[in-house]
């Protein structure tokens, strides 16, 4: 690791092993920590800065980095990145979240909808004074809950079937007809089928499936 990487490991270590609370020396020690924390990152800062086009607004962005360096600390595994990368993807992610709100979403389909683009991290995660958020979020779809519960219920519904219809020796063909009659995307066909069957003659053998199925469950 550079030297500059080095410091910053260390900063991290030192800041995790500090006990912040609320108010008091402490909390003035470990603000004091973090500032050090920031200056080592500050020139990285700048130029991520520049790069999203945000050099106008510079406080405003600082202050998003400083969030995304207070999550970055919260959620630090030095067994799965330094934390070089790990604090600069989150600060890459702050950074095009603010350029997204105050400029809209600057990719062509977002443009033409006038998309602006939200960070769900941000609404999950602690603040940068470390207070959790009022209530979770949650994306709530409420037609979900419905859409898979009948999802599952027709796989059950099927295998279920398929099962008894081994059991009582129902030719394959006429399994066939089975599935053809309860398939929502079935061709309604006229006249005869391509083994000959009429309309009525495939109904008379869904019918009788079924009636053998339930005398098998009656068992």
């Amino acid at each position: 690791m550079s030297a500059i990487s080095d410091r910053l490991e260390a900063q991290v270590v030192r800041l995790a092993r500090m006990q912040a609370s609320q108010g008091g020396s402490s909390q003035l020690r470990y603000d004091r920590e973090f500032g050090a924390l920031f200056g080592l990152l500050h020139s990285r800062i700048g130029y991520l800065i520049g790069q999203y086009g945000l050099s106008d607004m510079r406080d405003d962005a600082e202050q998003v980095c400083a969030i995304a360096i207070h999550r970055a600390l919260a959620s630090y595994d030095p067994r799965k990145a330094q934390f070089t990368t790990h604090v600069t993807w989150l600060i890459r992610g702050e950074l095009q979240s603010l350029r997204h709100r105050v400029r809209l979403d600057q990719r062509k389909s977002a443009r033409t909808a006038g998309i602006r683009t939200l960070s769900l991290e941000a609404l999950t995660m602690p603040d940068g004074d470390g207070a959790s958020p009022a209530a979770p979020f949650e994306i709530v779809d409420e037609r979900a809950e419905k859409v898979m519960q009948s999802s599952i219920a027709n796989v059950m519904a099927r295998r279920s079937l398929a099962r008894l219809m081994r059991c009582i020796g129902a030719p394959d063909f006429e399994q066939d007809i089975v599935w053809e009659s309860l398939s929502e995307a079935r061709q309604q066909r006229d006249g005869k089928s391509a083994r000959g069957l009429s309309a009525e003659q495939r109904r008379q053998i869904v019918r009788r499936t079924y009636r053998n199925c339930a005398k098998l469950v009656a068992v």
